[in-house]
């Protein structure tokens, strides 16, 4: 039967007469310097238990299992609730999904914000159990390894490509209007033709109207799709100096 966590392990070790004060305040301070690691492992690192007291005093206070790894491979997708890089900092790895709660191994389960945080980021209930730091090392060895990839930025364009990517192009889009003006002032049988589309009625003006709109519509999309296909670029990405590296 798990307990309610109200007090932090260096609290309760404090309360229990296994640490003194000055150890816990020691402790604390080093957590400050890092932040990834528990209160619990700082103690152990610090000499002033062992990693087997730690993890049977957990066990006897809160109620959680004790989770020995023993060799087993971990699913893929059972890794996959808990992103990599959050599993390395705080030191928590999914093993086990039990009917819609996943199963969380952790050096130190008496961290309330690590909780309720890991909860918000999984979006499922979580159910914690308690890992030796050495299993928890083991697991995250399991998760897929991932190359870590950079932006490289496009090389700075000539004003000639300036010019006809953002002037000439645009403009383009305007070119049915431009030369439907020329015509109606140099040709006279254009204008002609369109004083008797006035002329014709509203129901036929209209419909040579909405047609001319449509088809310049279409002119408009025909030279963005041309202007995209030309122009845009992705912008390339390339392993790191590091990822090559480690390749090799």
């Amino acid at each position: 039967m798990e307990k309610q966590v109200t007090e932090t392990l260096g609290e309760m070790l404090l309360r229990e007469g296994v640490i003194n004060h000055d150890q816990l305040e020691e402790a604390l301070k080093r957590q400050k310097v890092t932040v990834e690691k528990s209160i619990g492992q700082i103690l152990v690192d610090m000499g002033v238990i062992t990693e087997s007291v730690k993890m049977h005093f957990l066990q006897k206070k809160f109620g959680y299992e004790l989770f020995r790894l023993n060799n087993k491979e971990i699913e893929p997708l059972l890794l996959s609730y808990i992103p990599k890089h959050y599993a390395q900092k705080y030191h928590v790895v999914p093993v086990g999904l039990d009917r819609g709660i996943l199963v969380v191994a952790m050096d130190d389960p008496s961290d309330l914000n690590l909780l309720d945080n890991l909860k918000t980021t999984v979006g499922l209930s979580i159910r914690p159990v308690i890992a030796s730091v050495a299993d928890i090392d083991e697991i995250l060895k399991q998760y897929p390894e991932t190359k870590e990839e950079v932006f490289v930025l496009p090389k700075p364009r000539s004003a000639l490509y300036k010019l006809i990517r953002y002037v000439f192009f645009p403009l383009m889009g305007f070119l049915p209007l431009v030369i439907f003006i020329i015509l109606v002032k140099f040709n006279e049988k254009f204008l002609l033709y369109v004083t008797r589309v006035v002329q014709a009625g509203s129901s036929f003006s209209f419909d040579v109207f909405l047609y001319t709109l449509l088809g310049w519509g279409l002119w408009i999309i025909i030279v963005w799709e041309i202007n995209g296909v030309i122009f845009e670029e992705k912008v390339p990405l390339q392993q790191s100096p590091s990822s090559e590296e480690n390749e090799e």
